[in-house]
């Protein structure tokens, strides 16, 4: 017999009995069963192990998710969304807020279900894939304990920070002590359906009983609503958090770090120490291991790296940390068609100072069931900032959190739905940022097409607006010139007469002339790169051919170069770089080296970084100004 009561806001509320119950999925045929992403040799890592769960006390659950109805008793204001009546486009911090203002009123106590809570209410009793068996059931249905749509309606946020699962059994969990997504269950935030990528958050796969969804807290999706609990906080302790390689151990030394500003920056001396400039030096060394560079899932996994780490590692991110160290992002998906699909996570590797080779690369961050990628590293005046893609977010531009240990730690993830008039963009960020003479955030993204543009912040990052131009090519490498004037070069897809496109602009993005490089025209698979140095010249790397193995008339030289100009970029003196790797997939004969995707990063020792990816290994190029001017 169900148990259960309506309260005074009209919301039926569900006894649920203690018990057990096995959490998680580890069927290798689920994908295949119900039409999901690409199988993966074991199913999604985030819903392995399964273990053996005990819910100790009993609680109540609401049957059905809030309607807007009830949450406009809370706040008035809220819209109706695209799933009237349940209420959607709330953050997880309103969803708390809520269950905390509802306490008030019932004298009891209401929070959001724990996610081992959700999964042992919405199965009630079964170990299927749903509650209804292995094919889900129709909207309003409900399971055997009386709880309606929780493999239908909208997604579902959850207490729990989403984190790996235990391998013992456990008793009441409330996940790990922190992390950068909340858990949502009943479906995913990922809000896309494209060529690129099948999937969308309301497919059955995403509303199994245990598929583990998440997005930031303070993400507010048209697909993510909640339904409540009326127990008291469970007492269990959090389990610890795992915390990526490359936010260990980091040099914390005060003397090797920068200030908050300027005025109090100071650098070690120790940072500076470097090869001597007066002798040309060139070095390069891997940067992502064989595996998990372009090998199987299975050697992935058997060589011991998280279960999320894939092999297709692409679109680098790169910055030196005040400390010294270098920090290199990339985006990991299954494969070169699947990088938009929502298993896509941000893995991490550090180059320490003083050290001859790079961390074994980590998992970073996973926003699961979403797209967590591409990146931007950006070196703000001693503050590292992480810029992420937000592809499947409709209306947001991109995501960022900040460091102030040197990517030991990161701040909350913040949100960014631009304001003002916004032109066409893909929520991707490019290899560029950079401040303006009045302290305006300038930060690089795809346009909707064969374009680029710049998104600007002049509130310190509080509030983001399209600057309103477009530039002449996909993937376009920005850097400020010394006279107020921003300078574009190239991407893909852009070319004038088989020659990379140059873009600048006199008004902050606003506008931009295009007109024509000396450097050949890129294609897919292509992104070149610039910075300023600190000597005042400009340091460019790119290729010599386009991804399709053509070129403009008058270029021979067949590979990868870098280059430096004195004057602005008017005029270059190129370098071919040698032991570049041919590109990863090898697709016409003789294959040049390749830089693939390029960042490049100097550090105070004087030193030009320089990493690529789509090759046959990531590669880190290591130079000084001098090698490239010879």
């Amino acid at each position: 017999m169900l148990r259960g009561y309506f309260n005074s806001i009209g919301l039926r509320m569900a006894l649920i009995e203690p018990g057990s119950f096995l959490m998680g999925n580890d069927d290798p045929e689920t994908s295949r069963k119900v039409g999901g992403p690409e199988p993966l040799p074991r199913g999604d890592w985030d819903e392995r192990p399964v273990h053996k769960v005990t819910i100790s006390s009993p609680f109540y659950i609401s049957a059905a998710e809030i309607i807007e109805e009830q949450y406009r008793r809370f706040d008035p204001s809220h819209e109706a969304g695209d799933f009237s009546p349940s209420v959607t486009g709330v953050s997880w911090g309103d969803a708390v807020a809520f269950c905390e203002w509802l306490s008030e009123v019932q004298g009891k106590t209401h929070r959001l279900p724990t996610e081992a809570e959700w999964e042992y209410a919405c199965r009630a009793g079964t170990e299927t894939l749903f509650a209804s068996g292995d094919a889900p059931p129709e909207h309003g249905w409900a399971n055997a304990w009386g709880l309606e749509n929780m493999h239908a309606g909208v997604a579902e946020w959850c207490l729990d920070w989403h984190g790996m699962y235990p391998s013992d059994e456990q008793t009441d969990p409330v996940g790990p002590a922190q992390g950068f997504a909340r858990v949502v269950r009943g479906g995913s935030a990922h809000d896309l359906r494209s060529q690129t990528s099948p999937h969308h958050g309301t497919d059955p796969y995403y509303r199994r009983s245990a598929n583990r969804a998440g997005a930031p807290p303070g993400y507010r999706s048209r697909l993510i609503g909640f339904r409540i609990v009326e127990a008291p906080m469970p007492q269990t302790e959090p389990t610890p958090y795992r915390l990526p390689l490359a936010c260990q151990r980091v040099d914390q030394t005060q003397a090797g770090c920068f200030g908050t500003n300027s005025e109090s920056r100071s650098i070690a001396a120790y940072v500076r120490i470097g090869p001597p400039p007066e002798v040309p030096h060139c070095r390069k060394r891997p940067l992502l291991p064989i595996p998990p560079e372009n090998s199987t899932p299975e050697a992935v996994e058997a060589a011991g790296m998280h279960p999320g780490i894939l092999w297709h590692n692409h679109s680098p991110a790169l910055e030196v940390c005040p400390n010294g160290d270098l920090l290199a992002v990339y985006f990991t998906a299954s494969n070169p068609s699947a990088e938009n699909w929502p298993n896509v996570a941000l893995i991490a590797t550090r180059l320490r100072f003083g050290s001859d080779q790079w961390d074994m690369p980590d998992m970073l961050i996973d926003l699961p069931d979403l797209v967590t990628g591409p990146s931007l590293l950006w070196n703000d005046d001693g503050v590292p900032r992480l810029f992420l893609g937000a592809i499947g977010m409709p209306g947001v531009a991109f995501l960022w959190t900040s460091s102030t240990d040197n990517g030991a730690t990161w701040g909350e993830i913040r949100i960014v739905k631009p304001v003002g008039e916004v032109g066409g963009f893909t929520p991707q960020p490019i290899n560029s940022s950079f401040r303006g003479p009045d302290g305006a955030m300038y930060v690089a993204s795809d346009g909707d097409g064969n374009d680029s543009l710049l998104w600007v912040s002049r509130d310190n990052g509080e509030t983001w607006r399209d600057t309103g131009g477009r530039t002449g090519g996909r993937h376009t490498t920005f850097v400020l010139l010394k006279d107020g004037r921003i300078l574009g070069m190239g991407g893909k897809h852009g070319s004038i007469d088989g020659f990379m496109t140059k873009s600048i602009s006199r008004d902050w993005g606003g506008t931009w002339e295009v007109s024509k490089s000396p450097f050949p025209a890129l294609g897919g698979n292509q992104r070149p790169t610039i910075i300023r140095l600190a000597s005042g010249r400009l340091f460019f790397a790119g290729d010599f051919q386009h991804f399709n193995g053509s070129q403009p008339e008058g270029v021979t030289e067949r590979g990868a170069y870098v280059a430096l100009s004195e004057d602005e970029g008017e005029t270059w003196r190129v370098k071919k770089l040698e032991d570049a790797l041919p590109h990863e997939a090898a697709t016409i004969a003789d294959p040049p080296g390749t830089l693939g995707y390029a960042v490049a990063r100097q550090a105070p020792n004087g030193l030009v970084h320089l990493i690529t990816s789509m090759n046959r290994q990531a590669m880190h190029f290591e130079m000084n100004e001098l090698f490239v001017g010879l």
